[in-house]
């Protein structure tokens, strides 16, 4: 792939992300792309874009404030994750014990696009799955592992939110409806409940989709 084109690719994996946290199309205004173009030329790390995006898209989730619409909400959190990510390769001395750490991401990346080409019949689905692989891909591979563990979490859980979005709604209405029925008349504070019911949505949302869980021991030999 040539370097123009890997920018484009980096520039419609966020939009593609940020569109299906919304759960609507959506479109960057020229500032959003001068911010994102900011981060590339920077070398900044799709996943710590994706990452930063799935910070603040969760925060604001949680106060119950409405979605973010653009993405300089999100530039100290991608920022932070793309520190974060730096620092984790000073002194990180390559793979870690027992763990080839190009292999594990690889084998990630492979699982996941072979999820996404399940979905090809659902576009934007299958784009937030390619995506995914696209960044797990893109990771440096000098990383200490205990911080790839990390990034690995944050990139599944903002995967998942995007997923949640991206389903047809007929999808998405079961699976609303499968969930309320599990949780039956379960008597526990408000919060307790929400948090259990959205733990159950993103159980269903995984087991349909067929997201493999993000750990690099899930393709070790």
């Amino acid at each position: 792939m040539s370097e123009a084109s890997e920018e484009f690719a980096y520039y419609r994996a966020v939009e593609d992300h940020f569109a299906a946290l919304r759960g609507t199309p959506f479109l960057f205004s020229p500032k959003d792309f001068a911010l994102l173009r900011g981060w590339w030329q920077e070398g900044i790390p799709l996943a710590a874009v994706l990452s930063g995006i799935g910070e603040v898209w969760e925060r604001r989730r949680e106060r119950h404030e409405d979605p973010i619409s653009s993405l300089s909400y999100c530039r100290h959190a991608v920022r932070r994750h793309a520190k974060t990510l730096s620092a984790a390769r000073v002194g990180a001395g390559g793979e870690g014990p027992g763990v080839d750490m190009g292999a594990s991401l690889a084998g990630l990346s492979a699982k996941v696009d072979e999820a996404a080409s399940r979905w090809r019949e659902v576009p934007i689905v299958a784009a937030v799955l390619h995506d995914l692989g696209r960044a797990l891909a893109t990771l440096p591979k000098d990383l200490d592992p205990a911080a790839v563990d990390g990034i690995l979490s944050e990139l599944e859980f903002t995967t998942l939110d995007a997923l949640m979005g991206a389903l047809p709604v007929q999808q998405a209405e079961r699976i609303d409806r499968e969930v309320a029925d599990d949780l039956g008349t379960l008597k526990v504070e408000p919060d307790v409940k929400e948090r259990t019911r959205r733990a159950l949505l993103l159980k269903k949302v995984r087991r349909l989709v067929g997201l493999p869980r993000l750990e690099l021991d899930a393709c070790a030999p």
